[in-house]
């Protein structure tokens, strides 16, 4: 049987487009629904600094467009995840720091859009500092789901747009603040534009996990008390990433699309655009974004790969939006196989909770 662990991203769009209610509550009431449905659980990565800035907001009397506050709504939304079953963790888009609305519109602090690159201290360009921020995050998660569960611990970090290199210093700072593992590298992922850059190449998509020392992208060559668990992910041809369930899912977001694909376009020809499409990307293992085909396709590697692992428990993490998720193909996909009895799911707490129970009894 293999060991699913559904990750979902809760935020708004990185520009800061977008509806809370359109965009991330409803989409999530859906996906909660099917999960109750046919037992699947997910990790809830909450993007805290988004939902502080609508809080603060929506409280000094701008409504940003909205009949009710929709901070509460997002707070009782997850909530209600956690005490059906579902793990809440910590998800921090820097940007987000300092953020205004004005005019009808979100600006974001486009100068910390990497989370490594936050400085230590506050400065005249941002307002919190590293430390604070981490510390400010797991107290803001920990403050709303304490009264349905006085025992959750905020102790998982996924950083924003998966921008986690240079690690050291934001380790140094996780460790401080009692967080025991991270899920922020995808398998061959690499990025270097003018927002985003990392390079995770080096990584293997036949390694589940590592233990982790002095930085996130090294494996510790003994047993630590932090991991680090990436996204699956699969080098595919970039053009084949652009499926019906995909495109259809960006036109249903148009204004974000068209913007991305500006940027992603921004100064290449169209010879250059073409050998773009065709080149190799590794694609996270989307659970709101694939295609049933594309799922089975990633579904069958994930068993070939499990298999022929060193490791007796070998977990694989997806990734989800509830932007994204229009589509039910690919969870429909899951629930057939997990029907058959070919899947677990399970919260990426209790997937750490079985990799140190499996690593201790050696």
């Amino acid at each position: 049987m293999t060991t699913l662990c559904l990750t979902l991203d809760y935020e708004l769009f990185g520009s800061g487009k977008g509806n809370v209610y359109k965009h991330i509550i409803e989409p999530t009431n859906h996906l909660l629904a099917i999960c109750a449905k046919y037992e699947m659980k997910l990790t809830i990565f909450f993007e805290v600094v988004e939902y502080w800035k609508i809080k603060e907001t929506f409280e000094n009397g701008e409504t940003m467009g909205y009949d009710k506050n929709p901070a509460e709504a997002m707070a009782k939304q997850i909530r209600i995840a956690h005490q059906l079953g579902h793990d809440v963790q910590l998800h921090i888009h820097p940007q987000w720091v300092d953020a205004q609305y004005k005019n009808g519109e979100w600006i974001l602090n486009m100068k910390y859009w990497r989370l490594p690159e936050v400085p230590e201290n506050a400065t005249e360009d941002i307002s919190i500092g590293l430390g604070e921020l981490i510390r400010k995050g797991k107290e803001e998660l920990e403050s709303i789901l304490h009264p349905v569960n006085p025992n959750y611990t905020c102790n998982v970090l996924r950083a924003g747009g998966y921008n986690i290199d240079p690690s050291e210093q934001l380790l140094k700072v996780l460790k401080e603040n009692g967080f025991v593992a991270d899920s922020s590298v995808y398998y061959g992922g690499k990025v270097d534009s003018g927002l985003s850059q990392y390079d995770y190449t080096h990584v293997k998509k036949e390694i589940p996990y590592w233990f982790v020392n002095d930085s996130l992208l090294a494996a510790s060559n003994t047993k630590t008390d932090f991991l680090e668990l990436p996204v699956f992910a699969k080098n595919i041809t970039r053009i084949r990433k652009y499926d019906l369930v995909r495109v259809r899912s960006a036109l249903k977001n148009k204004a974000n699309s068209i913007e991305k694909l500006k940027n992603s376009s921004a100064k290449k020809s169209k010879w250059e655009s073409i050998k773009h499409l065709m080149a190799k990307e590794a694609v996270t293992w989307d659970f709101c974004l694939f295609s049933k085909s594309k799922m089975n396709e990633f579904f069958e590697s994930a068993i070939k790969i499990s298999k022929a692992s060193e490791v007796s428990f070998h977990p694989f993490v997806l990734v989800g939006h509830p932007k994204d998720f229009y589509f039910t193909h690919a969870i429909d996909y899951l629930s057939e196989k997990a029907n058959s009895n070919r899947i677990k799911f399970c919260t990426i707490s209790e997937v750490i909770a079985r990799i140190k129970k499996t690593n201790s009894q050696k």
